[in-house]
């Protein structure tokens, strides 16, 4: 169907409409109608047709300046005069969660660590790392990076004995600083040289763990021939880290795709601008490989897919969008947990 723009009159712009295909002579027909100009409720139907709305005014007035007045004086006399039961409240994610909010790590099922609420049921969200070792996030400045880091080391001092988990810090802006207390903390890397020393110590005991050849089989399934904790590598700011001359997460990489069976756990927060070439680095290839649980918070939507089936797109501090094979995607809102 073509509009087409014809004379005006005296009641407004006449416009005409020519309906069907104008080459065929069966079909072409043309219908000419006035359309009042500045006259609200006026229209005209896809068939061509005008119409005129009513206005939902109760109180008889012809106006339009306090229609959104007069709407809102219609919904209270009809929520006073209702005498059902009335419909339940939308329920929506807060600005803001405490981490107190989440409930504490359950210490019968190990690795299994509260990060936010849903906003499907606004019920607590998990990242299983028992069954998926590594995460990523992605995200713009002061979007909750940090946070989540604190938050994710915090939820490990609850739920693992010292001598059950033990972290690693990778900050070189001390985002981190003061948010593990306990002996659970056997590095902290500040600067290159120091997160260089400190991965290469744990990629040799990593390379101590691997199976041999006479580890059996049920070895193998139940993860017996070796005894030790878990490592955690929390790495806040990636795009500082892996942008100097050598990367010190690089000894981790060989042993990355075994890192359930050694007990290696990489969770790296990065900033989310130029993440799309960060996505050819081959410590965040071999992670986005493995199928990782993946987050991303508020970023530009130039940046292109970053997580499978998660499009970038600007969203409010805290809050942002959680892949996992097993759940898909879903929008939670992170836990806040403030600096030291």
């Amino acid at each position: 169907m073509e509009i087409r723009p014809a004379q005006r009159d005296t009641f407004g712009t006449k416009v005409e409409l020519r309906l069907g295909d104008p080459g065929d002579s069966l079909i072409n027909r043309r219908a000419a109608v006035n359309v009042p100009e500045h006259s609200p409720g006026h229209g005209l139907t896809p068939d061509g047709l005008h119409f005129l709305t009513g206005l939902p005014r109760i109180d008889g007035a012809r106006r339009v300046e306090d229609l959104a007045d007069a709407v809102a004086s219609m919904v209270k006399q009809l929520r006073g005069g209702w005498m059902l039961p009335p419909a339940r409240p939308l329920r929506l994610l807060p600005d803001e969660l405490p981490y107190a909010a989440l409930p504490a790590p359950d210490p019968r099922r190990l690795g299994r660590l509260p990060v936010g609420i849903a906003e499907s049921d606004l019920q607590p969200v998990y990242i299983d790392f028992g069954a998926e070792p590594h995460a990523l996030l992605f995200g713009d400045v002061e979007c909750g990076k940090s946070s989540f880091l604190r938050g994710l080391a915090k939820g490990i001092t609850q739920g693992y004995a010292t001598n059950q988990a033990k972290i690693i810090l990778v900050d070189y802006r001390r985002s981190l600083l003061g948010c593990v207390t306990t002996d659970h903390l056997i590095g902290y890397g500040t600067s290159p040289q120091v997160a260089a020393d400190v991965i290469a110590d744990a990629a040799a005991v990593m390379r101590e763990r691997l199976p041999g050849p006479d580890v059996t089989a049920e070895q193998l399934r139940d993860r017996t021939w070796w005894h030790g904790p878990e490592l955690y590598v929390l790495v806040d700011d990636y795009d500082l880290v892996a942008g100097g001359a050598t990367n010190p997460l690089t000894p981790l990489l060989e042993y990355l795709a075994q890192g359930r069976d050694v007990g290696l756990h990489v969770v790296i927060a990065r900033r989310a601008g130029g993440a799309s070439r960060a996505l050819f680095d081959p410590v965040i290839a071999r992670i986005r490989e493995l199928g990782s649980p993946g987050i991303v918070m508020s970023a530009s939507k130039e940046e292109g897919p970053l997580i499978p089936d998660i499009k970038p797109q600007p969203l409010p501090a805290g809050r942002g969008r959680l892949f996992t094979r097993r759940e898909g995607v879903r929008l939670i809102q992170m836990a806040w947990t403030p600096p030291a």
